[in-house]
C-alpha cells in the first residue's frame, strides 16, 4: 500500500485552507503584539504598494506576521497529514 496523502495530493489543501488559518492566527497575533506594546514609533502606516510589506512600518509588521504565521502552519499542517498517511498505510497492511 502507498500513503496516498503525498504533497502533490495535498498542495491545495495546504496552500488555501491551511496557509489562512495560519495567516489569520498570524493577524491576531500581530494585533495582540500592537495592543500589547501600543503602535510603536512607526513613521508610517505602511499601507501602499510594497510598502505594505516593510516591516517597519504598521502594516508591514502585521504582513509579515501573518506570511511567517501562514508558512509555518502550513509546514505543521503537510507533517501531520503526511505522518497520518503512514499510519493509515500501516493500518491497510494488518488486515483490520
Amino acid at each position: 500500500m502507498e500513503n496516498k496523502l503525498t504533497l502533490g495530493n495535498l498542495f491545495w489543501v495546504l496552500l488555501i485552507p491551511a496557509f489562512t488559518v495560519g495567516m489569520g492566527n498570524g493577524s491576531v497575533f500581530g494585533a495582540a503584539v500592537m495592543s500589547a506594546i501600543g503602535r510603536g514609533p512607526f513613521e508610517s502606516w505602511g499601507g501602499w504598494g510594497l510598502e505594505a510589506f516593510d516591516p517597519t512600518t504598521f502594516s508591514g509588521f502585521i504582513d509579515w506576521v501573518m506570511i511567517i504565521f501562514g508558512l509555518a502552519f502550513a509546514i505543521i499542517v503537510a507533517t501531520a497529514l503526511k505522518k497520518h498517511g503512514e499510519i493509515e498505510m500501516q493500518r491497510d497492511n494488518t488486515g483490520w
